[in-house]
């Protein structure tokens, strides 16, 4: 909260808030972090991304669930299945 508002946060897959959270801790954690231009090279996050960029959006649930403690279906979620889901972040 900032100055009694909630503050949104969105990462994008494969990144981080770019906060310092819990849910980046739990992001970088899961491995669902790629490396970025500033931090290597760009031949370097193509190689990252070409090697685990089909695992990614099963990172993503992982750290999704350690950060909120909830049992996220990747399949129905990935099927429109679900309901939106807000996260709020302390």
């Amino acid at each position: 909260m900032v100055n009694g508002l909630e503050v949104i946060r969105r990462a994008e897959f494969g990144t981080t808030t770019g906060h310092n959270s819990a849910l980046d801790a739990a992001l970088t954690a899961a491995g669902a972090v790629c490396p970025s231009i500033p931090d290597a090279t760009a031949d370097e996050v193509t190689a990252y991304y070409e090697q685990h960029g089909a695992r990614l959006p099963a990172l993503v649930f992982t750290a999704l669930g350690a950060y909120t403690g909830l049992s996220i279906d990747q399949d129905a979620a990935q099927a429109g299945n679900l309901p939106a889901v807000h996260l709020l972040t302390p």
